[in-house]
Parts: structure tokens; sequence; C-alpha cells
């Protein structure tokens, strides 16, 4: 029988875990795409990539937004601290996991939706639409492996053995 109290501390996991996946998803997107590959930037559809003031303002708000993230990520973590922290009950990983997998892909849709077509804020890769698709379908999949992942684990608390 699922109590009230389980429910919410269902939900706690699921809010803790997410938000360090939402955070994540974001860093692992700007430290990859933007910083390393130069495929995009936050801001390459208002300054462009390729003049040397356009990518320094592109980089600038790639680092503002690096560090806004990783306050998120920080909070995500403070969150899944607080739930753990002087617990006696064994937390699924598999449940964490997955929560961190779904937080990743709702990262990964928001940015492929609001980023990339709603405001228009840059592409996937500079000067083509052609992978925003590619970019939305991948996000969605994450997304869906990540609610496997929490559906799988029967529960926010592991078996015991």
């Amino acid at each position: 029988m699922v109590t009230d109290s389980s429910t919410g501390s269902r939900r706690r996991v699921l809010l803790a875990g997410g938000t360090v996946g939402f955070g994540f998803g974001a860093i692992i997107d700007v430290v990859i795409f933007h910083l390393t590959l130069q495929t995009h930037h936050l801001l390459s559809g208002i300054y462009d990539p390729y003049s040397l003031d356009g990518m320094r303002t592109n980089v600038m708000f790639d680092g503002l937004f690096l560090l806004g993230m990783l306050g998120v990520m920080g909070v995500g973590l403070g969150l899944t601290w607080r739930l753990v922290n002087g617990s006696d009950a064994r937390f699924s990983t598999r449940y964490l996991i997955g929560s961190v997998v779904v937080g990743a892909g709702a990262f990964n849709v928001f940015d492929g939706v609001v980023s990339h077509y709603v405001l228009d804020l840059h592409n996937v890769v500079h000067g083509t639409e052609a992978w925003n698709p590619h970019w939305l379908a991948v996000s969605v999949l994450m997304l869906a492996v990540g609610t496997l992942l929490v559906r799988s684990a029967g529960g926010h608390l592991a078996r015991a053995d």
C-alpha cells in the first residue's frame, strides 16, 4: 500500500534528482557543444559567432549561463542532501539515476523547443536549422529513458536484501 508520506518522499527524490539532472544536462551542453565543439552558443542567433566581438560576447553569455546552471545543480544537490541526510531509508539508486536523466532530458527538451524554435536564440549548428529536429528527438528519447528507469525502479526506496 502506498501512503501519502511515501508518495511525498518519492516526489522529493524525483524533484531533487530532476533538479540535479536539469543543471547537469545544461552543463554538459555548454561544455561539449558551446565551448569545446563550438557548434553553437547561447546567443549565436543574436550575436554573430564568426566575428571576434560576437564570439567574445557569446562565450561570455555561455559562461554566465554555465554559472547559473552550476547554481541549479547545486540546489538539486542540496535538495538531495536534505532528503537523505539523517534518513534511515535506503533510497533506490535506479530511481535517483532515472530522475537525473529525466531532469537532463527535460533541460534538453526545454532548450530545443524554447531556445531553438520559440526564441530563436541559437541552432544546434551555426547557420542551419537542419540539426534542430534531431536534437529534439534525442532529448525526448533521454526523457523517455529516464522515465523508464524511474518506473522500472518500482519505488524510490531500495529493496531489502
